[in-house]
């Protein structure tokens, strides 16, 4: 297989033993980083046989961004919901629009949804995937996720539709074993690109006995379960504690938001070996808690990120970070501003004089938050050891900014400007394993993502013809906007 030799960058490898190289090589061979650090590839590079240049003077190399909690099975109705509550979100989106769609309208949400978190640097993602009511749904689904070339999960969750009367209510169904089977034999190894996992109920949405079952299930398979918990009272009685004293409880188990979450349960999920995913914007819209970041670091755990539902939050990972560091800061001074008022401390510019101390830096970091995004989120997926940095022996997943955009130059401090000013349109190449999926700006294969949008805009209208979702005819833009027409 033919060589990549990025030549002159500046690398942020989020390797802790590496830091950050200014006029960085990197040599990349069968889908792998074979080395880094100055000249390390000229000797070996062949361009008569294939191998291939690219002039990294310009670049800002990063690990590809790894989005670990996203449900982009909604990508065809994304951006519908962003002034929905968290009830007429469920209502909406489980009611009215999973008993409509199509296997066709999955496999065109998952495959555009990934091409646009590529766009944007997301190399890896977890698809949260509870949208699928029959087995010919989850394939398509699967079918479109692997079709973009995305690094990922596929936790094949279980639909939240209100039964039918006289059926049985979704918290009480363990997950079907014979379909999970069915999913993990078609993944063989388990060990490629695309690999499977299971999205479970979990304690906040049923009783012991579906989270014994189904966490039995997760571990016979040897697969990843991940689940959605509040933090608030559920269904089990004292949530993970009673499912750690059930000795139910593993380490490739992942816990997403729970926002409420008391720090001894915190503290036995992370015990565990279990990870622990916020979803900051999508958890300060719904809610007032904080999101779990400080808390887990705190309690000696690492926090990984994702963006959760596109029907109201961008899949954007560079937002993403970077509101995440926003939201935790703010938690943060509000809790010092009780300090400081009753300290009566006088306003900042006031007490500045030189040859005075410099006071430490804002804390989290933008450089914690790149790792928050990278190698933390990596290790919700078990990927820790394969992807997340920058690294000798780790896959090929990188992206790369152009330093000399005018809203990035001089691009003095790299992190700085990557976490606090860059966006999609600075991305210049996007590797997956190696393999451009973005090259000079543009996708790959962006006339086909053309032609699949045209299509799941086509599909969205539908849903929303199909499901009757009268409330979107009257007034659907919101006060003062006129209605939608259908």
């Amino acid at each position: 297989m033919a060589k990549t030799l990025i030549q002159g960058a500046t690398a942020i490898t989020v390797d802790p033993r590496l830091g950050v190289i200014e006029d960085a090589d990197l040599l990349i061979d069968d889908g792998r980083i074979v080395a880094v650090g100055d000249s390390v590839g000229s000797p070996r590079i062949d361009t008569s046989a294939g191998d291939q240049v690219i002039d990294g003077h310009d670049l800002i190399v990063i690990p590809g961004l790894v989005n670990a909690h996203i449900h982009l099975w909604q990508t065809a109705v994304r951006a519908l919901g962003v002034n929905w509550s968290g009830i007429e979100f469920h209502l909406r989106v489980q009611n009215d629009f999973v008993p409509v769609l199509r296997p066709e309208d999955l496999r065109l949400g998952l495959f555009v949804g990934a091409r646009s978190l590529i766009d944007a640097g997301t190399t890896t993602v977890l698809e949260w995937h509870h949208g699928s009511r029959t087995p010919e749904h989850v394939d398509a689904a699967i079918e479109g996720l692997r079709a973009s070339g995305i690094r990922g999960l596929f936790a094949a969750g279980t639909v939240k539709t209100s039964p039918a009367q006289g059926a049985p209510h979704f918290s009480q169904v363990p997950y079907p074993a014979a379909e999970a089977r069915r999913l993990r034999d078609a993944f063989g190894s388990n060990d490629g690109l695309l690999r499977f996992g299971i999205g479970i109920l979990g304690p906040d949405y049923s009783p012991l006995d579906v989270v014994r079952h189904d966490l039995a299930l997760a571990k016979e398979l040897d697969v990843i379960s991940t689940a959605h918990v509040s933090g608030l009272p559920g269904r089990v009685e004292g949530g993970y504690l009673t499912v750690a004293d059930e000795g139910l409880l593993h380490a490739k188990h992942n816990v997403v938001h729970a926002t409420a979450m008391a720090d001894d349960e915190i503290r036995t999920l992370i015990d565990a070996g279990a990870t622990l995913t916020a979803t900051p914007t999508s958890e300060v819209t719904g809610g007032r808690r904080e999101p779990l970041i400080r808390r887990v670091i705190a309690l000696g755990g690492r926090p990984s990120l994702g963006t959760d539902s596109e029907e109201n939050t961008s899949g954007c990972m560079l937002r993403e970070l970077r509101d995440s560091l926003l939201v935790q800061r703010l938690f943060d001074h509000q809790t010092a501003a009780v300090v400081r008022e009753a300290s009566k401390e006088v306003a900042a510019t006031n007490v500045v004089h030189r040859g005075m101390d410099v006071p430490p830096h804002r804390v989290p970091t933008s450089h914690d938050a790149l790792r928050w995004a990278t190698l933390d989120s990596a290790a919700a997926l078990g990927l820790q050891d394969e992807i997340g940095s920058i690294s000798p022996g780790k896959r090929a997943d990188l992206v790369m900014f152009r330093r000399s955009d005018v809203n990035l130059v001089p691009a003095l401090n790299p992190v700085d400007t990557i976490v606090g000013f860059a966006h999609p349109g600075n991305i210049a190449h996007v590797l997956i394993d190696g393999r451009f999926v973005k090259r000079d700006g543009r996708l790959v294969d962006a006339d086909r993502v053309r032609e699949d949008g045209a299509l799941l805009r086509e599909a969205g209208l539908r849903i929303l013809a199909d499901s009757g979702t009268g409330a979107l005819r009257n007034g659907g833009y919101g006060e003062g906007f006129g209605e939608r027409s259908l």
